[in-house]
């Protein structure tokens, strides 16, 4: 079904659409082009209205517009730099979901490598080849593919916003990196009582909040299975404490679901905590921002580590402990549990039933020693 945007009657290029959770205001803009663009403003439970969209609208586009007519009207080419800034700031004004780990990449990365004053268009496909194997000697392929993957972003940005004659030279490398994305190591029972115990200890690198925060993050990943991510952007509202679920937006897959809170892990002075928020509050706001994916790997590398992680490569992914472990966690354990294959997939808001599949080993070998026990 078509996604349905009510148009303001009031204020032109704000228009929304009402979900089962939010309303959601929309700000629309013609482009030096003659296109339009949709981006989103905000959300009502956040204290948006029609009003504060079209004031949102006015200030943000002004600054992408004065962008696209000092660069499209004065110049032909763009630095590497110039490139990545208004790329990052296009998804800025989207507000798409992360986008600032991606822009430190860009930062700290591709532009050390390459120069921030090389143009674009002189990048070629060889230096692009030469990047990937300089990066793999010293970073996991996941990561290296992901900084080729940025730039071969920004490249198509370019190329549809400014020149249309543009060749992405990163085009393709990507593919050409083999990235093994399969996690073997899951958490033990006994591990997950462990990593909560050493979590409840609020002295934490003495910053009793953060640490609050962390165990709340590894509670909510055990029990519900959601990226971490998502569980970032869970509110107040989104909780209801009598039935025990969370609606949670899936930031991959761009969809809401329901997720469950487990009461072996969530005790009763946990719900006391989180009716504390207000709804339109962030479960995980600290020091008057929300927490990102990067600030929790920060935080909880040194403790998997110091756990999980001893004597094991740094780039062994298969058997390393980080935050996407726990989503494995959550769902090997359900596979153990002899939950069926089709809920399990449900639960995990996968969109292909083969990503499910994986765990299914798991279920038969539970099955084996089934078998084993019963004589």
């Amino acid at each position: 079904m078509k996604t349905q945007y009510i148009k303001s009657k009031k204020y032109t290029g704000i228009s929304h659409r009402i979900t089962n959770l939010d309303t959601i205001y929309y700000c629309s803009y013609k482009t030096k082009k003659g296109n339009y663009s949709r981006f989103k403003c905000g959300y009502k439970s956040a204290g948006y209205s029609e009003k504060l969209a079209y004031e949102f609208m006015q200030s943000e586009k002004q600054k992408i517009l004065n962008d696209i007519d000092t660069h499209s009207s004065v110049k032909k080419t763009f630095t590497l730099k110039d490139a990545g800034d208004l790329y990052f700031k296009y998804l800025e004004l989207k507000q798409t979901s992360d986008y600032r780990n991606s822009h430190l990449k860009f930062q700290n990365h591709l532009l050390n490598f390459f120069g921030a004053k090389t143009d674009l268009k002189d990048i070629s496909n060889t230096q692009i080849h030469e990047y990937k194997i300089y990066k793999l000697q010293t970073h996991a392929p996941a990561t290296t593919a992901m900084h080729i993957s940025i730039l071969s972003s920004i490249y198509n940005f370019i190329k549809r916003e400014y020149l249309p004659n543009l060749i992405n030279n990163a085009r393709g490398i990507e593919s050409t990196i083999h990235v093994d994305n399969a996690r073997e190591r899951y958490l033990t029972l006994d591990e997950i009582r462990n990593l909560i115990f050493v979590l409840e200890d609020n002295t934490y690198d003495n910053k009793p909040a953060i640490a609050k925060l962390l165990l709340y993050f590894v509670k909510f990943a055990l029990s519900t299975g959601a990226r971490a991510s998502s569980i970032l952007n869970i509110k107040r509202s989104n909780i209801d404490l009598k039935t025990q679920t969370v609606q949670i937006f899936d930031t991959k897959n761009k969809s809401w679901y329901t997720a469950y809170l487990n009461s072996k892990i969530f005790l009763s002075e946990d719900y006391i905590f989180i009716d504390t928020f207000l709804q339109s509050h962030y479960i995980f706001w600290n020091k008057g921002r929300k927490l990102t994916h990067r600030i929790v790997g920060y935080h909880m590398r040194p403790i998997y580590n110091e756990m999980f992680n001893e004597g094991l490569d740094i780039d062994d992914a298969k058997h390393r402990v980080c935050n996407h472990t726990l989503r494995h966690t959550f769902a090997s354990h359900l596979a153990i549990n002899q939950v069926p294959l089709f809920e399990i997939k449900k639960l995990m808001n996968h969109m292909d039933v083969n990503m499910t599949l994986r765990y299914m080993k798991l279920s038969e070998a539970n099955k084996v020693s089934a078998v084993e026990g019963i004589y």
